[in-house]
């Protein structure tokens, strides 16, 4: 099993969604967050005062699925999420060990 961590723009969470609901994604996490990286933050004017913008607002995706699945999911993601600018994330992607669904007691897969 694999754990994709993901960071997208707030405004493409549905269009993601969407799409990995497609190819099978049946569970998905969602956290909003806020960070920088590249971009490390910007300056805006708010009734004619300029102030800074140190961390922009983000969503972070915490998705487990098969390793078979992994690469598909996080193909999906970048096209899907991609706008081309400055900003539009990264995905991780990291080994689980275990998995437990709490209400059955099933585990690993059967867990998804």
């Amino acid at each position: 099993m694999k754990l994709i961590i993901a960071t997208i723009k707030p405004f493409k969470l549905e269009e993601v969604r969407e799409a990995l609901t497609a190819i099978g994604v049946r569970g998905m996490m969602v956290t909003e967050i806020k960070g920088f990286g590249s971009q490390s933050g910007h300056t805006e004017i708010y009734r004619g005062a300029e102030y800074a913008v140190n961390f922009v607002p983000k969503i972070k995706l915490e998705i487990v699925v098969a390793a078979s699945m992994a690469d598909q999911v996080v193909e999906t993601i970048m096209k899907t999420a991609q706008t081309g600018k400055i900003g539009d994330g990264k995905i991780f992607v990291l080994d689980v060990l275990q998995a437990v669904r709490v209400r059955t007691g099933e585990i690993n897969a059967d867990a998804l």
